[in-house]
């Protein structure tokens, strides 16, 4: 398929959505046909920032939309994904709803055989997620699940050294990932199960995708533990900071925040209330997983660390010597949430090498989002679509093991035992 072929619908319009649709237009234009959601309220929001008429509000997924034609704004825009899907040309979608909806979607897609695109996680449910496996596990037509670290440069130095034996056969890895903006998880629509299934599948998906793509081994078994420490409560579900009497004494009001830790003023769509009734996943959680060969994996995230706290990566450890993979190695950002500064950093120590001959690599990600990752993922998708290699391949595969080793990581939470990741490759 030429570049000029693609017929882009998307089907989810939020910032992510938003995002994506912006950059294929900026690389390709005229690709994005139409797209679909609720309502088109974050689409137009999104929009007047790119044009200039608002504050951008794109987040992670802000794309350089100079020169983007203000016609983008009158696309096709339906409030059902069937309706579109029959009524416009398209050979290829962009799936970025609630993580809830991505099952469905799928199965609307591959009804129609067209190229999908899909955010993560594949699904949330155990069902939905050997259903979508079962319709991707063959399907003759592009299919990728979006993991945006994996095309970080430090991501694939880091599965370069793996693969050639810079620290000899893997034994062992210790991850971590404190999240220095976790209360945003608990400020929105992901705080509940009924959306997000938990916070493995919304934020450690990413981590078990890298951790599998850098040493190339199948997990066979999970335990884990987890907990609510820090958010939750018995607050009204549709309390805001803005609206609360404790807006000034709370320790989590976004108005305390900005106030003692010059965190910065989020969008309203994320100031609700973190000790709301609803929240009911967990906010600090850790694993053991048990992969081929006899190697174990160490995981943990928190959603609590402060602004500068964020960390990110792990010890990878060989017969030969060990790799410390740090995605947040030096970073600046400013009160306003600007990260101005930034990069990732590989280092190396070996056995057979005096103490201070170390291979230490920098990657330099400032201005770009997701570690430098963001622009790659886009250009390896652009490739598959045109019939190109690319390195950065998202399959569904990668997207249903991470997703299984999600699902082992809670039953074993719920249960209280080791848990067994059947995976029907």
């Amino acid at each position: 398929m030429k570049e000029q072929e693609l017929k882009i619908a998307c089907i989810g319009a939020g910032n992510s959505g938003t995002g994506h649709m912006i950059w294929f237009e900026q690389r390709i234009p005229n690709s994005i046909v139409a797209f679909c959601d609720l309502d088109r309220t974050i689409f137009d929001k999104v929009l007047d920032g790119y044009l200039g008429k608002g504050k951008n509000i794109a987040g992670d997924f802000k794309q350089d939309a100079s020169g983007l034609a203000a016609s983008f704004r009158d696309l096709p825009f339906y409030t059902d994904a069937d309706e579109m899907l029959d009524n416009e040309a398209i050979n290829t979608v962009l799936i970025c709803t609630s993580c809830d909806a991505h099952a469905e979607m799928v199965r609307k897609c591959v009804k129609r055989n067209l190229n999908i695109l899909l955010e993560k996680p594949i699904a949330i449910t155990a069902s939905d997620i050997e259903n979508v496996w079962s319709l991707l596990k063959d399907y003759p037509k592009v299919a990728t699940v979006n993991f945006t670290m994996r095309g970080a440069p430090v991501s694939l130095a880091a599965k370069q050294h793996i693969q050639n034996g810079t620290i000899g056969k893997i034994v062992s890895v210790q991850y971590v990932n404190n999240v220095h903006y976790g209360d945003v998880y608990f400020r929105n629509w992901m705080r509940t199960r009924q959306r997000v299934g938990d916070l493995w599948l919304q934020k450690a998906t990413h981590d078990f995708d890298i951790i599998n793509s850098i040493i190339g081994l199948e997990p066979l078994s999970a335990a884990a533990f987890g907990s609510r420490l820090i958010y939750g409560g018995d607050m009204p579900n549709d309390l805001t900071c803005d609206d609360c009497d404790k807006k000034w004494s709370c320790p989590m009001s976004i108005y305390r925040l900005q106030f003692d830790a010059a965190k910065p003023l989020p969008p309203q769509h994320l100031r609700q209330c973190v000790y709301a009734k609803e929240i009911d996943i967990d906010d600090n959680q850790t694993a053991i997983f048990k992969y081929q060969n006899g190697v174990n994996v160490s995981y943990s995230q928190s959603f609590n660390a402060p602004q500068q706290g964020g960390q990110r990566g792990g010890y990878f450890i060989g017969t030969e010597g060990i790799m410390h993979l740090k995605y947040y190695n030096e970073f600046v950002e400013t009160p306003q949430g600007q990260m101005i500064a930034g990069n990732s950093s590989i280092e190396i120590t070996r056995y057979h090498q005096k103490p201070a001959s170390r291979i230490h690599e920098i990657y330099d990600w400032a201005g770009h989002s997701h570690f430098d990752g963001t622009e790659y993922v886009y250009e390896a998708k652009l490739a598959l679509l045109t019939g190109q290699d690319t390195k950065v391949k998202n399959t569904a595969k990668e997207g249903y093991i991470s997703a299984k080793m999600c699902l082992a990581a809670q039953k074993s939470i719920d249960s209280g035992k080791l848990t067994a990741i059947d995976l029907k490759l």
